[in-house]
């Protein structure tokens, strides 16, 4: 069967998409010093991304990069993907947030251009109540009469 049927590349495509999201999930919790309450798994991954780190010949996103790409392989074998993994192309980077606190834009109330329509006065509920017992009133007194 040749590695890049249909089914081949839908399980290529997820495993790439939950190679990506696992990752950015792993890096989140190393900024939380969570590291420990993953599987062992993806820790074996991730120690392998600090070890890229620490070479220093290799700069952050390339170090990433790899990291997926060995992950995308694994999941791609675990979700029964037969023959070597087809390259998917990654969606294009967004740009990095800077570190500093200065991306927060303070909350502006947008005032509304029209006044907002008025509500029609209802009537009061002890108007309503004494017109019921008017009501009442005078059809028992009409219906006493026609009889």
């Amino acid at each position: 069967m040749p590695a890049t049927t249909d089914s081949n590349l839908e399980i290529a495509k997820r495993a790439n998409d939950e190679a990506r999201a696992d990752f950015a999930t792993w890096l989140m919790m190393a900024k939380l010093n969570s590291i420990d309450a993953l599987p062992q798994e993806a820790q074996a991954f991730f120690a392998g991304y600090r070890a890229l780190l620490a070479q220093n010949k290799v700069a952050e996103s390339a170090a990433a990069d790899t990291t997926i790409r060995i992950v995308y392989r694994s999941y791609y074998a675990r979700l029964g993907g037969t023959g070597t993994p087809p390259d998917i192309k990654s969606a294009p980077r967004t740009r990095q947030m800077p570190d500093n606190n200065d991306n927060v834009t303070p909350f502006r109330k947008i005032k509304p251009s029209a006044p907002p329509p008025r509500e029609k006065k209802k009537l009061p509920v002890a108007l309503i109540f004494i017109g019921l017992i008017v009501l009442a009133v005078a059809w028992h007194y009409l219906s006493r009469g026609a009889l």
